[in-house]
């Protein structure tokens, strides 16, 4: 039986401080600043339970609409509250 040759395998792998960046790629988006850094320092947790459909579904229309999780969802909370105060309101000058 012939004995296979080791192979070189060293460019495959970057030493440490010592990769370089791909030339057609794009730059990193500067770090956010102003009132959505703010934003994002105040935030704190909020856990609570869903069906997996509906964290998928919630989860897919994020991506698809370049959203974070956290900025869907207040987009929905504010127009759903939005709606419902509008509805209250008429409700109370009846």
């Amino acid at each position: 039986m012939v004995a296979k040759k080791p192979i070189d395998l060293t460019g495959l792998v970057a030493t440490k401080g010592s990769a370089a960046p791909v030339a057609d790629m794009p730059p990193r988006s500067p770090e956010p600043s102003g009132a959505g850094a703010d934003m994002e320092a105040n935030n704190v947790p909020l856990n609570f339970r869903v069906k997996a459909e509906l964290r998928r579904r919630f989860r897919m229309f994020a991506a698809a609409h370049d959203l974070k999780l956290n900025e869907l969802l207040r987009l929905a909370f504010d127009e759903y509250e939005k709606t419902h105060s509008q509805k209250t309101e008429s409700t109370k000058n009846r």
